[in-house]
């Protein structure tokens, strides 16, 4: 949630165009605010507003503002309604401070009414005004920007991210504790931001910062400093490889679909991103634990219901997976030494997540961790973690990363399978194989048969405000993820459902033409046509997607039928999840809702 990019140069002053140019990468962060803030002729120039980053961007013409320093942020709204007072950066009293947050201070409204006692002039209900009054608060006091940045971070509580500058130095100021922050080393400047995809365009070398945390940016040079005690620490950069043109559409209307079509590259470069010897390692650590939980939220939560399935199927292994923001209150007080959780999270900073790792470091459990954004926090803090693979995902909706996911758990499985000797070997080497080398052309053609069914679907679905995703057994995380896409860019309550629970309740709801979408792996069909038939004799229009089978050409029409390349009990759950993306994408389009940026979601969920 939110993003913030800050740049100071020698080189350049106007700021204003690599402010906006940047900034513009963190749009999936944050669409409720934007706002910039530059220094130029000693004094603070701040321009914000409501609205989409491109709307405001143009309308308040942040790329012609002036100067060698600036802050960008683009907010998601938590603590004050979407507003231009809501909005970052903010001022302090005397305005020759300014700061923009990313994360929550949970002791935001206490202080909020201390410093107001003590004659700060709080203008807004956000939360991120507080840190530039915590900050104010020392300088007034020290007139050195470090110690009042580290004296005022010991006033704020939550996770957090923040960047500050004063109008009287040419510095940026940021500190990391417990948001996602990232630092760019280029030649007359330098950057901080919350994510590595908006320091490309400036430079590719890059610092990461851990939490705890606080950087001094100079045009010429980097300082590290803990913030507990000031002490310098020192850090090498890297050089990023990163393709900056994933971060563009190159062509597609949106990121949702371009993401789509991706998943043919990305469950390629899967396989080429883990590697020897943390593959056994992870293995290893599955086969000897006592016992392993899976942890994620959202669609990383989906795909470890999936995951789950697997790894029962194929190594006899119990995984068991739990929402990130449950585990603590149902695990919490059971776990311990022998066993394993696997926390898996696109980027690697969602709070729930963290606060279990926290929570498990805390009770000698071994934290594994599967992630697509390396050097997040999450990374920092696993005893061992695998990466997707999957590069940049702009859309807020995940696609190709929750693909990655599931097929990374069904390889794994397989692996532990083979291990343990809980499948044969010739059944593990085809399936690797397939996974390998057959799944992207699968993906490919799974993409081309049904897209223009998912279209044609469009019309009939965007009359309905509620309908249910139905899946059974390995394809329950699918039917889970697909009613989540619908949901997040179509504002349609699409239920995700296990199929043979739904006649204990919902079925009163079926009447003529109700749609009831299902989605069925292949050695299920004969199991499901008895659940298709209950919704079938009930009036339901049954969409489903699967392997072509007669048993259910009986119940399922051919336009309602988006059939999925002949595979394997295994691959078609990986495959099934594309045409529920696809009638996602083309309802969301059609109902004229842009899918990449769905009203009140962030990409990224650094609070709890």
């Amino acid at each position: 949630m939110c993003g913030i990019f800050a740049i100071t140069s020698n080189r350049r002053n106007d700021i204003g165009k690599i402010l906006v140019e940047c900034a513009e990468k963190l749009t999936y962060r944050g669409y409720d605010t934007v706002g910039v803030a530059t220094v130029s002729q000693d004094r603070i120039h701040l321009r914000k507003d409501k609205g989409k980053f491109d709307e405001v961007a143009v309308k308040l013409r942040l790329n012609e503002m002036r100067g060698s320093k600036g802050i960008a942020q683009l907010r998601w709204a938590t603590f004050g309604a979407p507003s231009k007072l809501n909005a970052q950066p903010h001022l302090d009293c005397d305005e020759d401070l300014c700061a923009a947050h990313n994360g929550n201070i949970v002791n935001f409204l206490p202080l909020r009414e201390q410093y107001t006692k003590e004659g700060h002039t709080v203008r807004s209900m956000n939360d991120g005004e507080i840190c530039v009054h915590a900050v104010e608060k020392y300088y007034d006091q020290l007139g050195d920007m470090v110690e009042a940045i580290r004296k005022g971070c010991g006033d704020l509580k939550g996770d957090y991210a923040f960047a500050a500058m004063h109008k009287d130095d040419n510095k940026v100021y940021a500190v990391k504790m417990g948001s996602s922050l990232f630092v760019g080393i280029g030649e007359g400047e330098t950057c901080v931001s919350s994510d590595l995809p908006s320091i490309l365009p400036v430079t590719r070398q890059i610092l990461n910062i851990h939490d705890g945390e606080l950087v001094i940016l100079s045009p010429e040079k980097v300082e590290i400093r803990r913030i507990s005690d000031g002490h310098p620490i020192e850090r090498n950069p890297y050089t990023s490889d990163a393709d900056i043109r994933v971060a563009q559409k190159g062509g597609y209307p949106h990121f949702m679909l371009k993401e789509i079509h991706e998943q043919v590259s990305t469950t390629r470069t899967l396989f080429s991103a883990i590697r020897e010897p943390y593959i056994t390692q992870f293995i290893d650590a599955l086969i000897d634990a006592k016992r392993v939980f899976f942890v994620a939220c959202g669609s990383s939560y989906h795909a470890t219901v999936v995951g789950s399935y697997y790894f029962n199927d194929l190594a006899n292994i119990a995984a068991i997976p739990v929402i990130g923001g449950q585990f603590n209150s149902l695990y919490g007080d059971s776990v311990g030494n022998g066993d394993v959780v696997i926390c898996v999270s696109q980027s690697g900073e969602t709070k729930d997540v963290i606060d279990v790792v926290h929570l498990c470091k805390k009770k000698n459990v071994k934290i594994l961790s599967i992630v697509n954004v390396l050097g997040s926090t999450l990374t920092h803090l696993s005893d061992l973690y695998l990466p997707m693979g999957s590069g940049f995902e702009i859309s807020v909706p995940a696609t190709k990363t929750y693909t990655s996911q599931v097929t990374l758990f069904a390889f794994l499985a397989t692996l532990a399978g083979q291990k343990s000797e809980a499948i044969k070997p010739k059944a593990a080497d085809a399936l690797i194989n397939d996974l390998q080398t057959r799944l992207p052309a699968l993906i490919e053609e799974t993409i081309s048969t049904t897209t223009l069914k998912a279209r044609t679907l469009a019309p009939y679905l965007s009359k309905f405000s509620h309908f249910y995703v139905l899946g059974h057994g390995l394809t329950h995380g699918v039917a889970l993820e697909g009613a989540l896409k619908i949901k997040e860019v179509c504002y349609i309550v699409a239920d995700g459902m296990y199929s043979s629970e739904f006649k204990h309740g919902p079925l009163s709801i079926v009447e003529n033409g109700y749609p009831i979408i299902f989605t069925i792996a292949p050695d299920d069909a004969e199991h499901i046509v008895n659940h298709l038939a209950e919704v079938e004799c009930r009036g339901a229009r049954i969409i489903a997607t699967g392997d072509d089978h007669p048993l259910l050409r009986r119940y399922v029409r051919e336009e309602d039928f988006l059939v999925v390349p002949k595979s394997s009990q295994y691959l078609s759950p990986i495959l099934q999840v594309i045409p529920l993306q696809l009638i996602a994408y083309h309802l969301a389009t059609y109902k004229n809702i842009d899918p990449d940026y769905p009203r009140n979601i962030s990409k990224t969920l650094t609070v709890r």
